[in-house]
């Protein structure tokens, strides 16, 4: 079963800070695509800027993933990846509430991506805000494309 992280942080509204979730959108998939691949867990991954009421520059910064198998365990690979700790540094330090105290292990990361998560279970192991087509997992999905032969095509 997958299961979705909307990672929702809203950030300082000082030009460094604007600059920088720029940067981390236009940067996005090709700084995260060797992490995720390796995970062999995530459907999808994709950013987003939310804007502010006003139109000008961004009020927040939006994250939303889906994966496979629980929340922590999916926090702890990526935990393990010192990009991914690189990022998240840089989301920590432009985001206007910053992690109290700062985010130094696995179980402060875990913490501030639950908290700053906006989908939630309706029950264990089953998200309330997700709806699946397919129940197969990322894994199985690229052994089945794997295993697929496509017929020649005569010319």
């Amino acid at each position: 079963m997958a299961n979705p992280l909307t990672l929702y942080v809203p950030i300082k509204q000082d030009a460094v800070s604007q600059a920088a979730a720029q940067l981390a959108y236009q940067n996005f998939v090709k700084g995260v695509t060797s992490g995720l691949d390796e995970s062999g867990i995530v459907h999808y991954a994709r950013v987003a800027l939310i804007p502010n009421p006003s139109g000008q520059g961004t009020y927040a910064i939006l994250l939303i993933t889906t994966f496979d198998g629980p929340m922590n365990p999916y926090l702890g690979f990526f935990w393990k990846n010192p990009g991914t700790q690189q990022a998240f540094a840089g989301i920590a330090a432009i985001a206007l509430t910053p992690p109290n105290p700062p985010v130094k292990d696995l179980t402060g990361f875990e913490n501030f991506i639950n908290k700053n998560n906006l989908s939630k279970s309706a029950s264990p192991g089953k998200p309330g805000d997700l709806y699946e087509a397919y129940t197969k997992t990322v894994k199985e999905i690229n052994s089945t494309a794997k295993e697929l032969v496509l017929p020649k095509q005569s010319v």
